[in-house]
This record gives structure tokens, C-alpha cells and sequence, in this order.
């Protein structure tokens, strides 16, 4: 019973694709995004797209320029002076069977050739856009596991890229037996290549895919979240925030709104800001911090102003404070203080303290103990306090002594920090990094 019930689901999901690719192919034909108009070069993506889809143009090409990569690799392989970048470039003139022969040459070369594996990969790629299914068979012969796992990626993407309701129909039986890991990276593939061509379709086909059980649930939710990020690094933001909007279970448009402001924080903070605030009460904590996160690392100061715009009573302030100074304090150990220093003391905020004490200890131990002691947390202190003894008798027993002399504490408290051992946590090596 349970096998005809799951043979229907594949029955319904596969018809469901066929109408999703449909449908998102003639929404693309007929939409247009101001993202798009703002970058031409995906104009020109797509009319190189088109070229391919055709098989004269895609597989044999321009015969003179085939006939100089024919060339170009071949002396490559005889021992010609020339670079692995030069003979790759050629790479994607070569026709389906030229592609064969070289692969022959490629695999031939030694294991321990660094060129080997990236030139294989390229060629598959080539193969890959007549022949996917020879293409992918052919990584059994590459040797590593792990550039045979690359390869296949490479492959799955350029083929769902092309002609992706072949490529989802072969993945329900090919993949089927393949671990959770390596499955998850291949079928992400598979979505990453289908949204770069027809983004609206891919999500509709994710969505569509069965959830009967907890690991389809979550295998959706990363497939989705692949479209959603193939769309923010292609500049379709509206497309993507859109698309969103249209999801009607409210965890998993959370999960894709957390998909989206992550990817878009790391080019534009700024305009994810916005939209985390444009969310309201949809603005989860974990939003919160993904957006403090990838914007510390390139603006902690701006990231740190936009925080403390939140309510103090925001768990979110609390929480991504750590990260934000464990960043911030790589560049600026004075202005990171200082903020930290205006927000509210709270347990909450520990971490964020010994994070900043760690990065302290080497540069300013006096002050990085001042900041151990003011931690909350009787274990955390401790632990902290002996962290910076230990490093700080280490660079300058003198100052250590005068301040284990004057320090308010019990004898056994001296005792420990006098027999504290330098861990090797200074310099800003904190245990307490990014969760």
C-alpha cells in the first residue's frame, strides 16, 4: 500500500514539474525586473544560454575557433610551454567527442598532476551540456572521492541548467541510493542549475516536491533555499522577495526569508536592513543575527549602530552582539569597548564579553581583566580571568604581580591565577566564536 501511495506522489510531483517549468518559462518571457534592466550582463547571459540550447552552435560551434582548441589542448598534453588556464579556456569550444578524447588524456595524467582534477572537471562540464548521464557516469573514473563529488555537482548544475526536467526525472532513481550528504549536495545542484535558468519554475518544483516524512521536509526547505540564494547572487532581490511573499506556510517563509537577508548581507547590508525591518514582527531573532553577522564583517560600526536602533529589550541585541565583537574587535578594540559599554549589562551579554576579552588579553590585559571580572557567569569568569593571568604573567609578570597585590579578591582566588596557564587563547583565538 505504502509503495503505491509513494508511486503516485512521484506520479504527482513529476506532472507537477512539467507545469511548473511551464509556467515559471512563459513568467519569465514576460516579466520584467528592474534588477535586471540595471545589469545588462544578464542580457547577454541569457542570449549565451539561448546559443547553447542550440546544438549546432553548442556542440561542434565555430569550426576555425574548434579547430584552435583542438589545437590548443592538444599541445597542452604533449608538453607545450603553456598554462592550465590557457588550455581550460579552450575548453568550452571543444565538440561532445573532442570532449571524449581529451577526458581519455586527462585521466591518463598522474594523480599527483595538481592540474589534473580541475582539468577533468572542466571537460565533464563540456561533455556534460550534450551528454549529462556519460558525463556523470565518467566521475567513477576520476580516483578522489572528493573530486569525483565535485565533479558531479558540476555536472548535475550544468545539466538542470539545460534541460532540468530531465535532469529531476533521472535524480529520482540515479540518486536514490546515495548518502544523505552526497544527495543533499547533488539534488541543491540540480535546483542551484534550474533556478539560474528559470528561477520561478525551480521554486515552484521544490515546493512541489513530497513531505511526508521530517528529512523531505527539510530537504525541501534547502532546496528552496538554494533558489532563493541563486536569485539574490544573480541581482533578481525583487523576484526573490516577491516569490516569498507567496509562500503560504509561515515557517517556511521564515526559513526563506533567512536564506534571502543572509545572501543579500554580504553585498548590500544596507538594503537587507530594510527589508529585515520591513518584515515587522516576521523579523525573527535568527533574521536579526544572520544580518549582524554578515554585516560585521564588513561594516561592524554601521552593524553595531543599526543593533542598537533595536528595542533594548530585543533578544536579538544580546545574541548577535558576540559575533559582532568578536569581529569588530579584530580592527578596533577601543570603539568596540566603547559600544559594548553602552548597552545594558545582562547575562545575556557574557558572551559577547569574553569574546572581547580574548581579543583584549594580549593588547590591553589590564583592561581584558577589568572586562573578565564584569562577566556574570561564576564558571565563564573564572574561566576567563585565568585565561588572561595566564597569558599576562607570561608577557609581563611585573604589571600581573602589582595587580594580584591590589586586586580585591579571596587568597584562593589569587592562588588560581597565579597558577593559571597560558591556553593559548590570546590574540582573539576565543572559544566562544561564531555559533
Amino acid at each position: 500500500m505504502k509503495r503505491s501511495y509513494f508511486c503516485v506522489g512521484l506520479i504527482v510531483w513529476f506532472a507537477s514539474l512539467v507545469i511548473a517549468f511551464s509556467y515559471g518559462r512563459s513568467k519569465m518571457s514576460s516579466t520584467t525586473s528592474v534588477y535586471d534592466t540595471a545589469r545588462p550582463k544578464h542580457a547577454k547571459a541569457l542570449d549565451h544560454l539561448n546559443d547553447l540550447n542550440d546544438p549546432e552552435t553548442a556542440l561542434e560551434g565555430d569550426s576555425a575557433a574548434m579547430t584552435e582548441a583542438v589545437e590548443t589542448l592538444s599541445a597542452f598534453f604533449e608538453g607545450a610551454e603553456m598554462t592550465l588556464s590557457e588550455a581550460i579556456n579552450q575548453v568550452d569550444r571543444l565538440s561532445a567527442d573532442e570532449a571524449r578524447n581529451f577526458l581519455v588524456e586527462a585521466f591518463a595524467l598522474p594523480s599527483a598532476d595538481p592540474r589534473r582534477s580541475r582539468l577533468i572537471n572542466n571537460l565533464l562540464e563540456q561533455l556534460a551540456k550534450s551528454h549529462p548521464q556519460e558525463a556523470y557516469d565518467l566521475t567513477r573514473s576520476i580516483g578522489s572521492l572528493r573530486d569525483a563529488e565535485r565533479a558531479k555537482v558540476a555536472i548535475l548544475e550544468v545539466w538542470a541548467n539545460r534541460d532540468p526536467v530531465a535532469a529531476l526525472a533521472w535524480s529520482k532513481t540515479a540518486l536514490a541510493d546515495e548518502p544523505r550528504h552526497l544527495y543533499s549536495s547533488q539534488m541543491r545542484a540540480l535546483f542551484r542549475g534550474y533556478a539560474e535558468m528559470n528561477p520561478q519554475a525551480a521554486l515552484t518544483a521544490a515546493q512541489a516536491l513530497p513531505v511526508g516524512s521530517k528529512e523531505e521536509i527539510r530537504m525541501r526547505t534547502q532546496l528552496m533555499g538554494e533558489v532563493i540564494e541563486t536569485q539574490v547572487r544573480e541581482g533578481q532581490i525583487q523576484q526573490a522577495t516577491l516569490a516569498i511573499e507567496w509562500i503560504d506556510d509561515p515557517d517556511v517563509r521564515q526559513s526563506m526569508n533567512l536564506e534571502l537577508v543572509d545572501e543579500w548581507a554580504r553585498f548590500d547590508p544596507t538594503g537587507a536592513a530594510t527589508y529585515v525591518e520591513s518584515l515587522s514582527e516576521e523579523a525573527t531573532t535568527r533574521i536579526k543575527i544572520s544580518l549582524v553577522d554578515e554585516w560585521a564583517e564588513s561594516d561592524p560600526a554601521a552593524a553595531a549602530a543599526w543593533l542598537s536602533g533595536l528595542d533594548a529589550e530585543d533578544p536579538a541585541v544580546a545574541r548577535a552582539a558576540s559575533d559582532l565583537i568578536r569581529e569588530w574587535t579584530r580592527y578596533d578594540l577601543t570603539a568596540s569597548a566603547e559600544w559594548l559599554n553602552s548597552l545594558p549589562a545582562s547575562p545575556e551579554l557574557d558572551r559577547a564579553v569574553a569574546n572581547y576579552t580574548f581579543r583584549a588579553a594580549q593588547e590591553d590585559p589590564a583592561n581584558a581583566m577589568s572586562w573578565a571580572e564584569s562577566v556574570s557567569n561564576d564558571r565563564m569568569r573564572n574561566r576567563l580571568m585565568e585565561s588572561v593571568a595566564g597569558s599576562w604573567k607570561s608577557e609581563d609578570p611585573a604589571a600581573f604581580e602589582q595587580y594580584l597585590e591590589s586586586a580585591e579578591l579571596t587568597a584562593e582566588q589569587k592562588e588560581q591565577l597565579l597558577n593559571a596557564e597560558n591556553r593559548g587563547y590570546g590574540g582573539g583565538r576565543s572559544p566562544f566564536g561564531r555559533r
